[in-house]
């Protein structure tokens, strides 16, 4: 991979001595740019530009280039390619489009040529449909866009889905203060995707940390498991957000687990910093650039009343903990100008003062409390007569901040030319809301980090034993999906304990003792999805002729409301006397794997839409993270008189249902509804479970979004 952004020579094959087309503006802008590469060119005419010579065949190259960029017509790049392996190059860049992106039909077979031209000749290439390879280390400029000028290297990757998305985040960092490093933009990743990239900025001494740019990833799972050990921050921009899924409505699990949220868990789980666009994605390299702000305990200090009241707002809706100063930091700031209106508190205003000499000193008595883990300076000021010392000010931010190892944010609030320019020299925000956005950000990786290096071991479960495999095998040489109580015996099977349940074709089947009153009834029939929509639930039934009677009455329940719903059964399941119901599932996702999902259930599951999503397996402590995320976490807590509930059992079912989708992924989908977690200490129950197995129909979906 390194050779993609060191490489030692290059050759740009479709730049036209004669006219300025792409290729030609490749090579001009490197040259330009004092790129530190040896340039070459191939053509079907020979000639120069800027001095670089240009071939019309690659075998008159004076040297085998590291790299070869190909930006010609889609059709004749199989051909050209042929000739770079004859050649001896390895590389490849291809950034022309007419591809998949265009009709799938005649251009996947086009794909499949440079494909088996590449395996067959070990060559490596990013793309079709990109812009390339920039690397600041060279002054290399892949792109055919021009560029404004070199900048020296700076110290943040970037790997991007779209050429515009790569573009916007090498033009939009320098106007903040950021100067970037690399960057690629892969296109259609028919072979290199931004797993490949991520792992190797992840490696590269050179690289601070990782921006990404997606539509859809093309290995989830590996891309997740390599972030899962970076020791670098990810910055995640992921678009695409909102796929329709044909198969959302069978089961709960694939409702609640669309696309978007197995990434939000997937970023969660590893640290992955989700922004929603790339100004919240700057925002965080600005931030990141700083110590960690590793609690939530902020100094206020504010030029301005009205601005310390608007960051106490932000800070009740972001969780930051304005913490009190102690009398001894007044006592500091007492020896440093002399306070007369403004009250001792956090916010503090700083409104009296307009000696610039002081505020720095004032920063950083902030900074030095051990009650405080970061700052927020609201910076006021009128550009014509305090723009330099403003500067002054602002110069000694870094020193502070690598002193202390705190973050510190400073919002400028100026006119609009003066913000303009000062955001191109020093990493500050434009409003109290955008500063304590970016300490939030801060504070949550850290918070996640954190957990996610602290997440412990699994917990060895083995649920897959043959007798479940061999069931599953059955069932989908049937081609069906099992009824509710073949799922119970499923689960039972993989070691999971549900109430006591029977199964009935009618009253008279039910032996008298084989079960206790009070109990549930249940319709068995694999056409009936819900079976409460159908009226196929009764419950609370206290004896024999209760149960008699809500038999007939499901029968006549399901002839009315669906008649074409078969009746294959009923079950028959003991009442658990008390709990509170909680849903846990998961499913097999086409790019991520199995997932695990949990959250309130019952009646509720589908209203308010509580669940938390993670990749299997997870760990007792990720299944915790889970559980406390949700806002049904005060339920399990125990609140207004409500005895708290067994966390412990129902994250232990969490990381088996999770440990069960790893070890038998021929279950496509699994429900288990309701879960009744019972007081600590007492357990949890399993009433209810659905199944869909992986039939061979069903099991056809290709791994993108």
């Amino acid at each position: 991979m390194r050779t993609f952004f060191y490489p030692q020579s290059m050759v740009v094959v479709g730049a036209s001595p004669r006219k300025k087309n792409l290729g030609h503006l490749i090579i001009l802008n490197n040259v330009r740019l004092g790129c530190k590469v040896r340039l070459y060119g191939v053509s079907s005419e020979e000639g120069e530009i800027a001095g670089i010579r240009i071939y019309r065949e690659f075998a008159s190259l004076p040297e085998t280039p590291d790299v070869a960029l190909f930006i010609t017509p889609a059709a004749a790049i199989p051909d050209l390619l042929e000739e770079c392996g004859k050649r001896g190059i390895r590389r490849a860049v291809i950034e022309s489009s007419g591809f998949s992106e265009f009709s799938r039909d005649e251009n996947d077979a086009l794909e499949t040529k440079i494909l088996e031209i590449a395996e067959r000749y070990g060559i490596r290439f990013v793309g079709p449909n990109c812009i390339g390879i920039v690397n600041y280390d060279l002054n290399l400029v892949m792109p055919f866009l021009l560029y404004k000028q070199s900048l020296p290297g700076g110290r943040v990757g970037m790997i991007a889905q779209s050429g515009g998305l790569g573009h916007i985040y090498l033009e939009g960092l320098p106007e903040n203060s950021v100067r970037p490093g690399k960057m690629v933009s892969m296109g259609n990743k028919l072979q290199l995707d931004e797993t490949d990239f991520l792992r190797y900025f992840l490696g590269d001494e050179a690289t601070d940390m990782v921006v990404v740019y997606l539509e859809g990833f093309k290995r989830g799972r590996d891309f997740f498991q390599a972030a899962l050990s970076a020791s670098k921050p990810i910055i995640l921009q992921k678009s695409n957000r909102n796929p329709l899924s044909a198969s959302i409505a069978r089961s709960h699990t694939a409702a609640l687990s669309a696309s978007d949220d197995v990434v939000d868990g997937s970023c969660r789980q590893a640290a992955v910093i989700r922004v929603e666009d790339e100004q919240e994605a700057i925002a965080a390299v600005k931030i990141l650039q700083q110590p960690l702000m590793r609690g939530r305990r902020l100094a206020v200090l504010s030029r301005s009343g009205g601005h310390a009241v608007i960051t106490a707002d932000a800070c009740s809706q972001y969780g930051f903990d304005l913490v009190p100063f102690p009398e001894s930091f007044f006592e500091r700031l007492n020896t440093l100008y002399t306070r007369r209106v403004i009250a001792p508190q956090n916010p503090l205003d700083l409104g009296e003062i307009f000696d610039y000499r002081i505020y720095a000193r004032i920063l950083e008595e902030a900074l030095k409390l051990d009650c405080v883990d970061g700052a927020l300076f609201n910076h006021v000021y009128q550009s014509h007569y305090e723009s330099d010392m403003s500067r002054t000010f602002l110069g000694e931010l870094d020193s502070l901040v690598r002193k202390y190892n705190k973050p510190a944010a400073v919002a400028v609030i100026t006119d609009a030319a003066e913000t303009m320019e000062i955001l191109k020299s020093f990493p500050v925000y434009t409003s109290p809301l955008a500063a304590i956005k970016a300490l939030h950000i801060s504070a949550t990786y850290a918070e996640r980090k954190e957990l996610r290096d602290t997440r412990g071991e699994g917990g060895g479960f083995s649920l897959s034993p043959p007798s479940l495999q061999e069931r599953l095998a059955a069932l989908i040489e049937e081609k069906r999906h099992p009824l509710a109580d073949e799922c119970i015996d499923l689960l039972e099977a993989a070691g999971l304990k549900f109430i006591r349940s029977i199964k009935i074709k009618q009253i008279g089947d039910l032996e008298d003792g084989a079960i206790s009153f009070p109990v549930a009834v249940k319709l068995l029939s694999s056409q009936a999805s819900h079976k409460s929509d159908v009226g196929g639930v009764r419950l609370n039934l206290p004896d024999r002729d209760a149960l008699g009677k809500a038999l007939e009455a499901i029968r006549t329940s399901v002839s009315e409301r669906a008649p074409d719903v078969s009746v294959e059964g009923f079950l028959v399941q003991e009442m658990v006397a008390e709990g509170q119901e909680f849903f846990v599932g998961g499913r097999q996702d086409p790019v991520f794997g199995p997932v695990v999902v949990a959250g309130l259930g019952g009646i509720f599951l589908e209203i308010f839409r509580d669940t938390a999503v993670r990749i299997a397996p997870v760990t007792r402590n990720e299944a915790l993270d889970m559980l406390s995320g949700l806002q049904a976490w005060p339920i399990l807590q125990g609140r207004r008189g409500q005895a708290p509930r067994d966390v412990e059992a129902l994250a232990d079912l969490i990381c088996r249902v999770a440990a069960l989708l790893v070890d038998a992924p021929r279950i496509a989908e699994i429900d288990l509804n309701p879960v009744f977690v019972h007081r600590a200490g007492s357990g949890i129950s399993l009433a209810d479970s659905r199944i869909l197995v992986a039939l061979e129909e069903e099991n056809q979906l290709k791994k993108r979004e």
